[in-house]
């Protein structure tokens, strides 16, 4: 991964997949925001890399501080950041975009990119997470589904009760 300078980041999936920022989150969503694009900040500024972080809504905090190599974006109301990812993003061959989301790493394939899954990146961003308490890295407290989850599981659900009959 040494060759690749830019990463395009699904700034929420990464949150939501890495068990310290989901403990953040659950205490202050911006606090966590705020720890997460600081560490990206200093990920950036030691490894000379840019990246492009990438939040769904409005952001809840003046987010213009964009520069030293990375750029924050917030989708806005009427779009999601997969629709930003996808559609607004000049995906170029140096490119790896960090996403579990099956579409958006279907077209980093289909664009000639690379992609990392967020907890591969959450651990190049914030490597002494490692060298914390177990209690902190085995969080395992139960959450609820989000609404794109449960839309998803209930058209699963839906289609195998389909299949059944």
């Amino acid at each position: 991964m040494k060759n690749f300078a830019r990463y395009v980041v699904d700034a929420h999936n990464t949150i939501h997949s890495f068990p310290y920022y989901l403990d953040l989150l659950d205490q202050d969503y911006i606090l966590c925001l705020n720890n997460f694009i600081n560490d990206c900040a200093n990920y950036c500024d030691n490894k000379k890399v840019e990246l492009i972080l990438v939040f769904d809504g409005d952001p809840p905090f003046d987010s213009s501080g964009n520069g030293n190599g990375m750029t924050i974006i917030f989708s806005g109301k009427k779009k999601d950041a997969d629709t930003i990812i996808s559609n607004n993003i000049d995906l170029a061959k140096n490119t790896i975009v960090v996403t579990n989301d099956k579409g958006i790493k279907q077209n980093t394939v289909f664009s000639g990119c690379k992609y990392l899954s967020p907890k591969k990146f959450c651990q190049l961003i914030y490597p002494n997470y490692h060298n914390k308490s177990t209690e902190i890295q085995n969080s395992n407290k139960l959450r609820g589904l989000t609404s794109q989850e449960v839309l998803w599981w209930k058209k699963e659900i839906n289609e195998e009760l389909k299949k059944k009959q």
